[in-house]
């Protein structure tokens, strides 16, 4: 069965079903590689105080990897200090809000892995400490299940690098 523009409440359906626990997009986030980012943030401050957008991407893209690992993983939980500020907020598609590191814990408390976790930025855009990043997502739960859909983040850049301080999708 696919789904490219869920109903209203499918997400929550899914999950009870035992797709993953209610919201598995981030991203925002935004993920197949294990690493999670290291070393801080990149200097931001070019000629010019031109900020490295590329160097930006790279980052958050490494984030996001992470995050796919870890939904795949089935162990979200574990990932969301290396990826979520701590104030970050949840935005889920006709859900209440989900604020800061442990109420996203909870709400993603009982994931199962997933067969597939794709999160590609098409665009983004950086101001100073804070990046926005919008693209579209696909994962696929263990029943074969499919979900498709875009995302918007915003990245904040902390002096462990940068994390997903806000998101929502469809």
């Amino acid at each position: 069965m696919r789904r490219t523009r869920p109903a209203r409440g499918t997400f929550r359906r899914i999950f009870t079903a035992g797709f993953a626990a209610r919201g598995l997009v981030l991203a925002a986030g935004g993920l197949v590689a294990a690493t999670a980012c290291r070393g801080g943030a990149p200097d931001m401050r070019e000629t010019g105080g031109t900020v490295a957008v590329e160097a930006v991407r790279a980052e958050i893209e490494r984030v996001t990897r992470r995050w796919e690992a870890s939904l795949i993983a089935g162990a979200p939980g574990e990932a969301v200090a290396d990826v979520f500020t701590p104030d970050a907020v949840r935005l889920p598609s006709g859900e209440p809000a989900v604020r800061g590191h442990e109420a996203i814990e909870r709400a993603l408390a009982g994931s199962v892995p997933l067969r597939e976790a794709r999160f590609t930025i098409e665009d983004i855009e950086v101001d100073g400490n804070l990046a926005f990043a919008n693209g579209t997502y696909r994962v696929r739960g263990p029943d074969d299940v499919e979900l498709e859909g875009k995302f918007l983040e915003v990245w904040k850049r902390l002096e462990t690098g940068w994390r997903i301080h806000r998101v929502m999708w469809d």
